[in-house]
């Protein structure tokens, strides 16, 4: 500023006064204003906090955007992150705050629990429907072309290669009507005995006076053994067939057929079936194949049935059944003809077959069933949908044959020669029996007849009609028809059929049946839900839950009625598939992941037309612009003009339908065997759904997850994929910015850390030094008898952060005291942990 006199031309007053007054409202606001604080000040400065609250984003993906379904648990993990940040959007619409948490009582605290269960269990329904529907036309899409779908269905494809498939049936037909008339099932039975009760020879051993039999704690597939009788192998399992290792998707059956014939013949010795297996989705829907060929007239087949029935003349029974005499010739004949030999397709590529010779299994491992399906209410539904199903079956061969009448006849000649007799039970009779016994007469004669009890747990003779009758239409559909009807699955020959289900099902000892499992089969045979819910915790239980025994007995219930929920869920999900069998029309195909053909057409076409005013509507169908006045105009001209584009799109969602409708589609996005071809997992692949126990508290670096999750790339996290899942990394994370870390005692790292040396490990670090101590006389503990935080491995110096139990109470399995705790009491010399180390500069190593 120059501050002396120039002279200038003067301003005129009005520009003079206007100058200053456009200065002073300059301050005012300036004053108003508040100072921006200087970078190292840590004060409180009012004004400065206004910047928006970071949008959280959840740490789990959207189910519906991954390949797989989801279980309950994550859904709900999901859903509950989903709705609080939408809460907090919302707030921050109104710049509103978040209430703060009171305290509730048991009893509301459990009423919202249910009411957002309840709320959960409606979105995760939906969410499953949804994603079906999705998954479905993804998959028919994906593989509408395939050789495999195009057999199963397409009709026109389908429906030749079903009545060729009727001929060859007819072949096992015949065998059973000539088996059921020379007496060979009139001992069989589904009835299974408990390997801890088998005598080796299809009996039970003797029991006392009074002993009962009873289920394991858990259930396994492999409890039983097959009683007497009830191991009939098929002699069509025995007969020479050749291996197929491996087939491409784009190969044809004919094509293959065509091959066989031309190399091998259709003489004795020669092709007689083709049988190929379902698509392996892990091996991109390759498939495995038996080439069936006849017995050579030659050599005599001697086969073995395997049941224990035939012994040698010094009475020795075989070791097990032998392969018949010339299987082996006939079969390595036809593999020096065909093997290596390439099959020629001039539309889908040259295949090269390799073969080898097929081998049956010696003993088929035989399945046991659910409890339930032992109870006689079961018994009852379960033969209600068998004879139903052998009549369906039976139609396609024509009017001639009926299956359930032969059964039926059969089993009451049966009845009528006394050879209808329950299972043994391996009682012990007494004394009094005995007596009993030999008194009978004396009591009949002197007219007196004692009034005679029984037993519960005895079948009854009516029973026992039905039990055998349900057992051999099991047994008829599974040697004609290749069908297994606990299973439910159909396969063209024996051979598929004993790879998906080796040897069939059994049923459990009726006696080993709880009072509630004879609870839930009548609640399933009657279609009604689940019977058992979980009981309120009560003012008595509290009382007891200090006891270790009565919280003994409440873990073994709650884990009993878990165990019986999914038994019912089985059930409910066997009768389900077999309806869609017998009653397609009536089945809830938009559940399944189809839709009705009406509601699909109408939500198809709707994308490919636009309103573009109250009264036109533009025609979006490929290479059509044309302009209409209503939109029912529209979907004549569709019809009409664009009849294949119309038919294509009303084609795929039948075939979408008529996929989804067969209960044993292919599904890589469920996990259960029948959506994978009952192909065994490979060990390099995860298996796809959620990690059984699924809690994201227990997640690693989960708990006390921060506000804000902005996905970041940058982070190093361990927990990339939990399980099969990708997780998003946590946004509190800052590159750069080191990261708090926690030692082996639980204290953070702050200050300096006093550790000298000592004479063991020869070196003195400074006071900020932060290596991990390893001392080779405690390990890396460091000497400390402190126990290791919750979540944090012995020895481990740092982790990323703690996390609950497995039970979320914060003991965490490897929480445990220290090292002469767990060693024992006994000391076997003294140290002075205050002593100095190494020498007479030491410090004190604490």
């Amino acid at each position: 500023m120059i501050d002396r006199y120039q002279p200038s031309d003067r301003m005129s007053r009005d520009d003079f006064y206007g100058q200053s007054r456009d200065h002073a409202s300059r301050d005012r606001e300036d004053r108003r204003r508040p100072p921006s604080p200087l970078g190292h000040i840590d004060r409180y400065v009012p004004g400065q906090n206004g910047a928006k609250p970071p949008v959280r984003t959840n740490p789990l993906p959207n189910p519906l955007m991954l390949e797989f379904q989801v279980g309950f648990n994550w859904f709900a993990e999901w859903w509950r992150v989903e709705q609080s940040i939408k809460e907090d959007k919302e707030r921050q619409k109104d710049g509103g705050r978040r209430p703060p948490e009171r305290i509730k009582g048991e009893r509301e605290a459990r009423e919202e629990r249910e009411k957002e269960r309840a709320q959960i269990q409606i979105a995760y329904d939906g969410y499953k429907e949804e994603l079906q529907i999705k998954m479905a036309r993804t998959f028919v899409q994906q593989h509408k072309g395939e050789e495999w779908f195009k057999e199963r269905y397409l009709p026109e494809i389908r429906d030749p290669f079903r009545r060729r498939l009727m001929e060859f049936r007819g072949t096992a037909l015949t065998q059973w009507d000539q088996d059921v008339e020379n007496g060979v099932f009139d001992e069989f039975t589904l009835e299974g005995i408990y390997k801890t009760e088998s005598n080796g020879a299809g009996g039970v051993v003797e029991r006392e006076e009074g002993e009962t039999v009873a289920a394991a704690e858990v259930l396994g597939v492999g409890d039983l053994v097959p009683s007497r009788g009830g191991d009939v192998q098929d002699e069509l399992a025995l007969q020479p067939a050749l291996l197929i290792k491996t087939l491409a998707p784009m190969v044809s059956r004919d094509k293959i057929e065509e091959f066989c014939k031309e190399h091998l013949g259709e003489q004795d010795g020669g092709f007689k079936w083709l049988s190929l297996s379902d698509p392996n989705p892990l091996k991109k829907c390759h498939r495995i194949g038996w080439i069936m060929l006849h017995p050579s007239a030659e050599v005599e087949i001697v086969t073995e049935r395997g049941d224990g029935r035939e012994e040698d003349k010094d009475g020795e029974e075989d070791a097990g059944p032998a392969e018949p005499k010339g299987m082996m010739g006939t079969a390595e004949k036809a593999l020096e003809a065909i093997n290596g030999k390439t099959i020629y397709d001039e539309s889908r590529g040259d295949f090269t077959c390799h073969v080898g010779v097929h081998v049956p299994p010696r003993e088929p491992r035989k399945k046991a069933l659910w409890d339930l399906f032992s109870a006689p209410e079961r018994i009852d539904r379960d033969l209600a949908l068998a004879k139903r199903l052998v009549a369906k079956f039976d139609q396609e061969f024509g009017t001639d044959v009926d299956g359930v009448s032969k059964i039926e006849q059969r089993v009451g000649v049966l009845l009528n020669k006394g050879l209808l007799q329950p299972t043994e039970t391996g009682f012990v009779k007494t004394s009094t029996e005995k007596q009993s016994e030999d008194d009978m007469d004396e009591d009949e004669d002197d007219g007196e007849v004692d009034e005679v009890t029984f037993d519960d747990e005895v079948d009854d003779e009516e029973l026992l009609m039905k039990k055998k009758t349900l057992d051999l239409l099991v047994e008829y559909l599974r040697r004609v028809f290749n069908f297994c009807f606990f299973c439910v699955f159909e396969s063209d020959s024996i051979h598929e059929l004993i790879r998906k289900c080796p040897g069939g099902h059994l049923r459990r000892p009726r006696a080993s049946l709880s009072s509630a499992a004879k609870t839930a089969a009548k609640a399933s045979a009657s279609g009604q839900p689940f019977p058992l819910k979980r009981k309120e915790s009560s003012k008595e239980d509290a009382e007891d839950a200090g006891s270790p025994v009565a919280e003994k007995f409440q873990r073994k219930d709650f884990k009993n009625d878990q165990q019986l929920l999914r038994a019912f869920n089985w059930v409910k999900i066997f009768e389900e598939k077999i309806l869609q069998i017998l009653e397609p029309d009536n089945v809830d195909i938009k559940k399944l992941g189809g839709k009705p053909l009406d509601e699909g057409l109408n939500e198809e076409l709707s994308k490919f037309v636009k309103q573009e005013d109250e009264a036109k509507f533009r025609c979006k169908v490929p290479e059509c612009t044309k302009l209409f006045k209503g939109e029912g105009f529209w979907r004549k001209h569709v019809e009409k003009r664009h009849p294949d584009w119309f038919q294509n799109i009303k084609n795929d969602l039948i075939l979408v339908n008529t996929y989804v409708l067969d209960p044993s589609h292919i599904a890589p996005s469920r996990s259960d065997a029948n959506s994978n071809g009952h192909f065994p997992m490979n060990n390099h692949n995860l298996a796809a759904g959620t990690p059984r126990g699924f809690n994201l508290a227990n997640m690693p670096m989960m708990t006390n997850f921060a506000p804000g999750f902005p996905p970041s790339t940058t982070f190093p996290t361990p927990f990339q994929t939990f399980g099969s899942h990708a997780v998003t990394t946590p946004g509190g994370f800052m590159p750069g910015v080191a990261m708090p870390m926690i030692t082996d005692d639980g204290m953070h790292q702050i200050g300096p850390m006093r550790r000298g040396g000592n004479r063991f490990t020869g070196q003195r670090p400074g006071p900020y030094d932060r290596r991990p101590n390893q001392n080779p006389r405690y390990g890396s503990i460091g000497g400390r008898l402190t126990p290791p935080r919750n979540g944090m491995p012995m020895g481990g110096r740092m982790m990323m952060g703690g996390g609950a139990g497995k039970w979320g109470d914060g003991a965490g399995a490897q929480t445990v005291g220290p090292k002469e705790a767990v060693q024992g009491r006994q000391l076997k010399s003294y140290e002075d942990l205050d002593a100095v180390g190494g020498g007479a500069g030491g410090e004190l190593n604490y």
